[in-house]
């Protein structure tokens, strides 16, 4: 059972295996959970998904209530053009895997929306390392493939969605990058998850940590919500969150299920090449004229 946090990784690992992480660093808590780490997050890296964020993407939340009016379409997605930030796609999902409890969350996803936003972000992942610290656990051919990037964000959350993001037959073929964009003091709207004795637990987002889980991970969203300004509104959660994984052909058809459906419009593939995703063809189709 793979459960260390990546410093307890890096104690345990085979010398020979690449791990590059600072001698200082140390995480806040050890999270004893099958496969996850914790990693550390350059902070020159966080900044620039930061302020991207927050100039181009935070005004359309809260001058547009942009989450708000999605939630009345047939299909809750648009665009935001961010000028020479980039292109993002933005989806209102609700919940990740149960549609049941789509309306006990106002989750959404903020992906990028071209192949330049995508090379901007590959910059921010590459920034991180996480690629170097996490190869010895990725069956490869020759490099760590990046799939796909996007913001998760969300208000409130009114009950708890269990899930893996992974199938079991991805092993750490596959992960989910997770990091706030900054720290979030609420005591509860964290994050929930099993721990190896299938006990529930808490996890306290920091900013400057990321955590990196693939299968068995067991999670889910804290029921809570965010803290309100002084005029009562609620800053969403926000978190940077890239999928990665093998470069293999063969470990293919049991990672792209995760990612292949409507939290971006387009991926890139085991392979390097770019498709769309469900709701990209979907949206290219123009079905039933929507």
């Amino acid at each position: 059972m793979l459960s260390l946090s990546l410093a307890s990784f890096a104690l345990q690992a085979s010398p020979s295996l690449p791990v590059p992480l600072s001698t200082t660093w140390r995480p806040h808590a050890h999270v004893d959970a099958p496969n996850l780490w914790q990693l550390p997050v350059p902070a020159a890296a966080l900044a620039k998904a930061h302020g991207i964020f927050e100039e181009v993407i935070m005004p359309r939340l809260v001058e547009d209530d942009l989450i708000a009016e999605l939630d009345k379409q047939l299909i809750p997605c648009t665009e935001i053009d961010g000028g020479e930030h980039g292109s993002f796609f933005v989806m209102r999902g609700g919940s990740s895997t149960n549609e049941a409890l789509r309306d006990s969350s106002d989750l959404s996803w903020i992906s990028v929306n071209d192949e330049a936003t995508f090379d901007v972000y590959r910059q921010i992942f590459d920034e991180m390392g996480v690629a170097a610290a996490l190869a010895p656990l990725i069956d490869s051919e020759s490099s760590i493939r990046l799939y796909s990037c996007f913001y998760v964000l969300r208000s409130r959350c009114a009950a708890p969605n269990w899930h893996t993001d992974w199938p079991e037959a991805v092993g750490t073929n596959a992960f989910t990058l997770l990091t706030p964009l900054e720290d979030y003091a609420t005591e509860d709207f964290q994050l929930l998850y099993k721990d190896s004795d299938r006990d529930v637990q808490q996890y306290r987002y920091r900013a400057g940590e990321a955590i990196c889980f693939a299968s068995r991970f067991v999670h889910s969203t804290e029921p809570g919500r965010a803290a309100a300004d002084s005029a009562g509104r609620r800053r969403p959660h926000v978190f940077l969150c890239y999928t990665f994984g093998s470069d293999k052909q063969e470990h293919w058809p049991a990672i792209a299920p995760t990612i292949n459906g409507y939290q971006s419009r387009f991926l890139h593939r085991y392979d390097g090449q770019s498709e769309l995703t469900e709701i990209g063809n979907y949206l290219a189709a123009d079905v039933g004229g929507s």
